[in-house]
């Protein structure tokens, strides 16, 4: 789940690359990165080295690169469409490059027998091949975790057994838990993932977390075929210790703006009431906003494959039907249009009610600086219904 890059030493290294023999000494070893500050190193990272010290090569075989330089690759990550890339290349320069971003980085070796040592080398090596190598990513149920775990699976003879606790939880908890750093980054994907990562999660859907999987392998055995049982892991290392301090976000952004909006929109909206005539450019800017949001929650809903982004009931809020509101509120004929933005409020209710999505906190405040217009507009318009009846009925008095 870590950002990297194919680098230049992949093209002479594929030169010494040959098949394994039953000769060869080998040793596996699962890699677990923290996280880091950004979005892209958020979650950790997962990656299988394998030293030959028979031939002394030393690489790390990496389920996480992708090709910024792709056509249109900016339009495809957001579809959900990017293809990852196995690369391979030097335990050093993977450990230079997380040592410089004051990463750590957590070693298992894995308690694999010579010819299980070979036989993930050649499943790898096969893997590494052009027309082996891609494959589409999906951040929740296929990626570089994932893929490291079966390929460590596969060369295993017998089963493996993961003895950790499987406590119930669901994959926005435990992405919560990595956004600590970034109170904008949860707030975002509060805003597009919708109730299917509201779902509680098996132990193994739990492994798409490098931190997650790393704890499970800890505790994990094998259970050979002939009923032998031995831990998965025999070996603990640390080649990096982290020393990059990441600090949780000192203050909720998200939610500070939303409820200074809100308080902004109440007093606004307490003086159109008094003076029975709204301030049509708020509302205009508001649809605008909304509009925005709606494009980017409705294109995710619609068109993209990333997990959970396609049940979303947000949309029933942000969607780019505000857009078509502009018009009516630039004339100012919001009375009918008011009942139609409450009638989707209570279908959200509804919506809400039936499959109970986690909802940001911070989307509250937003979601009632919404209503509140829909109140204002419908209290100016009878207002001004009255007004007119009252002065209709002094006229009818005079004739």
């Amino acid at each position: 789940m870590g950002l990297l890059w194919l680098l230049a030493c992949l093209t002479p290294l594929k030169a010494q690359l040959r098949p394994t023999t039953p000769s060869d000494s080998i040793e596996v070893s699962l890699l677990t990165c923290t996280p880091g500050p950004v979005v892209y190193s958020m979650y950790g990272h997962s990656a299988i080295r394998v030293h030959n010290f028979t031939t002394n090569l030393d690489l790390v075989f990496n389920y996480g690169v992708f090709d910024y330089n792709e056509n249109n690759f900016v339009f495809k990550f957001v579809k959900g469409e990017t293809d990852y890339i196995l690369s391979a290349e030097y335990a050093h320069g993977f450990f230079e490059r997380y040592a410089e971003e004051k990463a750590g980085i957590l070693e298992q070796v894995l308690n694999l027998t010579s010819e299980e040592c070979n036989i993930i080398n050649v499943l790898l090596m096969e893997n590494l091949q052009p027309a082996n190598c891609t494959y589409r990513y999906n951040w929740l149920y296929d990626n570089c975790t994932t893929r490291a775990r079966d390929m460590i699976e596969r060369a295993i003879q017998g089963e493996v057994k993961y003895l950790s606790a499987d406590p119930q939880l669901t994959a926005r908890s435990i992405l919560h838990q990595f956004n600590k750093v970034d109170r904008w980054t949860e707030f975002g994907e509060n805003l597009i993932l919708g109730y299917e990562l509201d779902r509680p999660l098996t132990k193994r859907q739990q492994m798409f977390i490098p931190s997650i999987y790393a704890a499970d392998v800890d505790s994990a055995i094998i259970v050979r075929n002939d009923g032998r049982s031995i831990p998965l892991v025999r070996e603990t290392r640390y080649p990096l210790k982290q020393t990059l301090v990441i600090n949780p976000s000192p203050v909720d952004g998200p939610m500070l703006v939303c409820v200074f909006l809100f308080v902004i929109m109440a007093i606004v909206g307490f003086f159109e009431i008094r003076r029975v005539k709204t301030f049509k450019w708020v509302d205009v800017t508001l649809s605008v906003l909304v509009g925005l949001a709606g494009l980017l929650v409705s294109f995710l809903y619609f068109f993209s494959e990333h997990a959970g982004v396609n049940t979303n009931i947000l949309i029933i809020l942000f969607n780019p039907l505000a857009f078509a509101f502009i018009p009516f509120l630039i004339r100012r004929r919001t009375q009918l249009l008011s009942y139609a933005i409450l009638a989707e409020f209570v279908l959200f209710v509804i919506a809400y009610i039936a499959v109970r999505q986690c909802i940001d906190l911070a989307i509250l405040p937003l979601a009632l600086t919404l209503l509140l217009r829909v109140v204002v507009n419908i209290s100016v318009n009878h207002k001004k219904s009255l007004s007119l009846q009252t002065k209709t009925r002094n006229h009818s008095k005079k004739s």
